[in-house]
């Protein structure tokens, strides 16, 4: 009898068990519905992101350039000397106050290159890249902008970020901070909150990785003075946080140089010898390269005018700021590119006529945006799968060697050398340092200096002096700037090549007196 009633009282909770199944069925479906449907809206910005970051692995080779090994060289410099206060790597600077600002984001390189090798320092830069351009979607997205607006502004943005960030080098470890701050700054000029404090942290680590940190500062005391414009609230509640804001810059001291970094910003910043010798300080004119940014540049003017009120004050200063600073330097471009991409979506939106409503394609976009991932990722680990050699196949060690041997055999040889190789040559083989003329740290060279380079490279008269009391020149004949130059010097009397190929010549030559700076 009781094992009847137990039979009978089964079927309740049989009943209940199917019931609960039935709920977590219809929960995963809904789930799975709601993953659908965001497919279908996202899916060309998630191709776009896609291609991006394909295209970012696929080119790590190119990547590599004087920035990388510049960061590599002073990591290790870091870390085994302590901070630097004086340059002893180069011969043009031997002596001079080197303030290396950048300490922090070099020492972290180098302790990948330590550990994984070059292939370390590759895939956390792809993925610092990735980081900050992913958030940058992905915060364009919260505050309402449409999927439709994203796409069109990622479509010019992309290209542009891309371009400008082609280069292994601590300025990519910024992006998520850059994108981060902004991100916190314009959400607090919408709803003011106390976590606007929080960009102050941000700026401190700002100030020891990266140079741009300037650019963070510039930002927070504009919120500041946006603040204070603000009439939806009393002034006593926004002075306290606006004077504290306000004081940000004082914060790009907050490293273990302290008040040097004022003579290192002044000299980085207000140094017109940049502007004219150096290609990335330059300013940005009109070409096939730049034709999003301006295209982006009139979007966004146009937009402030037309859709002003979906813009705080804020948000139009940002972005007319990080435009002026792209005016003014190549290297500024991407930071409007992406400031244009966080705010731009809500005020594009304010002027598109229709809604992005149902794809029309709905199964194609589903599959276009489950597919892109997957392909993506077995790119990246297929770029990632290549020996070192591939990665560094630009930088031939046959060449380091060379160099190091024909130095080793002369004690008192000094070396010429393209700031595309000096820095290499230094990691490669730390003997080399202060045996090399000059390398990429731009700002501890004269006007002078940097015009007796630009000379030499353009093949004028009387500027073969600058290589004088030089045994070795390593140059770079597949730039078009040197092309000419070594072809040139190979054909002159005293010269031979004791290591060439197409991507660096190793020139020796009779070393006369002078010294060549």
């Amino acid at each position: 009898m009781g094992k009847f009633l137990e039979a009978t009282a089964a079927p309740p909770q049989a009943a209940a068990r199917f019931g609960r199944r039935d709920r977590l069925g219809l929960a995963w479906e809904g789930r799975l519905g709601t993953l659908a449907a965001r497919l279908e809206h996202e899916a060309f910005l998630i191709v776009l992101f896609a291609i991006y970051l394909v295209g970012v692995t696929r080119s790590m080779p190119t990547q590599i350039a004087s920035d990388t090994w510049m960061t590599l060289a002073y990591g290790r410099e870091v870390f085994h000397h302590g901070l630097p206060i004086h340059d002893t790597l180069t011969i043009w600077a031997h002596g001079r106050t080197w303030i290396d600002q950048q300490w922090l984001g070099q020492l972290f390189y180098y302790g990948l290159f330590a550990l994984g090798g070059i292939r370390a320092v590759l895939a956390v830069n792809a993925l610092a890249l990735a980081a900050g351009t992913g958030l940058a979607v992905l915060v364009a997205r919260l505050p309402g902008g449409s999927a439709r607006s994203v796409t069109w502004l990622a479509l010019l943005s992309f290209i542009v970020i891309a371009w400008g960030s082609w280069v292994a080098r601590v300025q990519s470890l910024v992006f998520v901070l850059f994108v981060g701050l902004l991100w916190l700054l314009a959400a607090d000029s919408r709803r003011p909150s106390r976590r606007v404090f929080l960009a102050l942290p941000l700026l401190v680590l700002w100030a020891n990785v990266h140079g741009t940190a300037f650019l963070g500062a510039a930002l927070i005391a504009l919120r500041s003075a946006a603040m204070l414009l603000e009439r939806e609230r009393p002034l006593r509640d926004r002075l306290p946080t606006a004077a504290v804001l306000l004081c940000s810059p004082v914060l790009l001291l907050a490293s273990p140089y302290g008040l040097d970094l004022i003579g290192y910003y002044h000299r980085l910043l207000l140094n017109p010898a940049f502007s004219r010798y150096v290609s990335e300080w330059a300013p940005t004119r009109l070409g096939i390269a730049t034709i999003p940014f301006y295209a982006l540049a009139l979007l966004a003017a146009w937009l402030a005018g037309r859709s002003v009120s979906r813009l705080t004050r804020f948000e139009q200063g940002a972005l007319l700021m990080t435009l002026v600073l792209a005016l003014l330097a190549v290297r500024s471009v991407v930071w409007f590119m992406l400031s244009a991409l966080i705010l731009l979506p809500a005020a594009l939106d304010g002027v598109l006529v229709s809604r992005w409503g149902s794809p029309r394609y709905r199964y194609v976009n589903r599959l276009m945006a489950g597919v892109a991932p997957i392909a993506c990722a077995v790119v990246v680990v297929g770029a990632f799968a290549h020996p070192a050699s591939w990665f560094t196949r630009d930088f031939p060690a046959a060449a380091a060697d060379r160099v190091a041997q024909v130095a080793a055999q002369d004690p008192h040889a000094r070396i010429f050398a393209n700031e595309r190789f000096a820095d290499w040559l230094v990691l490669e083989h730390p003997s080399l340092a202060g045996r090399i003329a000059f390398d990429g740290r731009f700002e501890l060279l004269t006007a002078k200096e940097l015009r007796r380079v630009v000379a030499f490279r353009a093949r004028l008269i009387g500027s073969e002096n600058v290589i004088r009391g030089y045994r070795l020149l390593v140059l770079y004949p597949s730039a078009h700037s040197e092309k000419k130059v070594t072809k040139a010097l190979l054909a002159s009397s005293g010269r031979h090549a004791v290591y060439r190929d197409s991507r660096i010549a190793v020139v020796s030559q009779r070393a006369s007196r002078g010294s060549g700076s």
